[in-house]
This record gives C-alpha cells, sequence and structure tokens, in this order.
C-alpha cells in the first residue's frame, strides 16, 4: 500500500517575534482524513498546524494514536517539510488540505514592533505556491488539492476554479467549496468528471473511498 501524507491546518506567516498572518483554518477537515485513512490500516502522516494536531486528538484521541504527526509553521517550514517528505516517498498519495499563506514579510522585525502607533504598514511578498511544486517532488504521486472559492461563487464558476487548479498543478482531484456554503456544495473535480455533493459529510466520505482505492488499502 502507498504512503499517505495529508496536510491541515493553516500557516503562521511571521511579522515579528510574536506576531502572524495566519487564515481561519481549524485543520479538522484534513485531521479527520487522516484518521479514517489510519483507522484503515494505511500508513498516514499527517502534517499540521498545532491546532490541527490538537482537534483531533481531542476529536479522534483513538484515530489520533494512529496517525505520525508532524507539526508546521510557516509557508516555508510547511515547503520544506513536505519537499522532504516527498523525495523519499514519491509514489505516495498526497492530500493538501492546509490553509497555506500566499504573502509573507521576507524583511520582517526579528524582535517585536513597539505597540501603540496610529499607523502600522506592512510589506507582503508573494511565497512560493506549494501546490504547484508537489509533482516536481514526487512526479508519480497521487495528489489530491483543495480550493475554497470567494463567498457567492456560482457553481459553474467553483467548477471553473477548481477545473485550473487541477490543471495548473496536475492534481489528480480537487475537492472545491465556497467560502461561507461548506456544508451545502462540495465538487469532486477530476479530469474526466465532476461529482456534485449538497452534503460536505458524503463529500468528505467520498473522497475518502477514492483515497482508499488510489492508496491500494
Amino acid at each position: 500500500m502507498r504512503p499517505v501524507l495529508v496536510t491541515a491546518g493553516a500557516t503562521r506567516n511571521p511579522i515579528d517575534a510574536m506576531r502572524y498572518i495566519t487564515a481561519h483554518s481549524s485543520g479538522r477537515t484534513g485531521g479527520r482524513i487522516a484518521a479514517a485513512l489510519a483507522e484503515a490500516g494505511l500508513d498516514v502522516t499527517l502534517l499540521g498546524s498545532p491546532e490541527a494536531w490538537l482537534r483531533l486528538q481531542a476529536e479522534l484521541p483513538q484515530a489520533a494514536r494512529h496517525v505520525a504527526c508532524q507539526e508546521y509553521g510557516s509557508t516555508f517550514d510547511l515547503l520544506g517539510r513536505m519537499e522532504q517528505w516527498l523525495l523519499s516517498r514519491p509514489d505516495a498519495v498526497v492530500v493538501h488540505a492546509a490553509a497555506v499563506g500566499d504573502y509573507a514579510i521576507f524583511d520582517r522585525n526579528t524582535g517585536k514592533i513597539p505597540s501603540g502607533a496610529p499607523e502600522l504598514v506592512l510589506r507582503l511578498r508573494p511565497t512560493p505556491k506549494i501546490l504547484d511544486r508537489v509533482r516536481g517532488w514526487a512526479p508519480g504521486c497521487h495528489l489530491v488539492s483543495f480550493k475554497a472559492a470567494a463567498p457567492d461563487t456560482d457553481e459553474p464558476d467553483l467548477e471553473q476554479i477548481a477545473r485550473a487548479q487541477l490543471l495548473r498543478s496536475g492534481s489528480d482531484l480537487v475537492f472545491a467549496n465556497v467560502i461561507g456554503d461548506l456544508q451545502s456544495l462540495v465538487l469532486l473535480v477530476g479530469p474526466e468528471q465532476t461529482t456534485r455533493h449538497t452534503d460536505r459529510g458524503a463529500a468528505l466520505q467520498d473522497l475518502v473511498t477514492r483515497l482508499l482505492a488510489a492508496a491500494g488499502g
């Protein structure tokens, strides 16, 4: 059976020694996928934010025992850990569900920015697109990526956005939803067809079934 790497949670890109930029992501979805695959007997590694790992341990303590977990911090930390893991496992199944910060401060203050200023201006620069590097590290992997589209995105546009990601990244499947409408519409977009779900739980179960097949479980 093929090993599995799941990413979950949100990156934390530092502003100074105390502050950081992050996203609203609990890591619950990635954690639950990792738990389901591990309980089915697969060798699963979870690259998770601290919140993602704590949530998995709190909600699914029995399953968490079967998941190997590494915590990441910034976008660059996640990139390095994924590269190292995948270079030694190029045929793995990869579920990239983490909310990765697209911007970071490259010349950040390594101390603490004083509080009380009337205005604080931050200069952000784009970070590397991790998803677009996965195929270079692991050409033979089975890659599932996630896409959260902007609020009020309609279904045809959601499918178009997901398909563009599929083609750009070389994903085998894209799990797509709209921010603010997480429970009532999920699209599983593959190279040949799109499967529509109106229940997120059913969509996740469908995804887990497909991942088990891809991993040989």
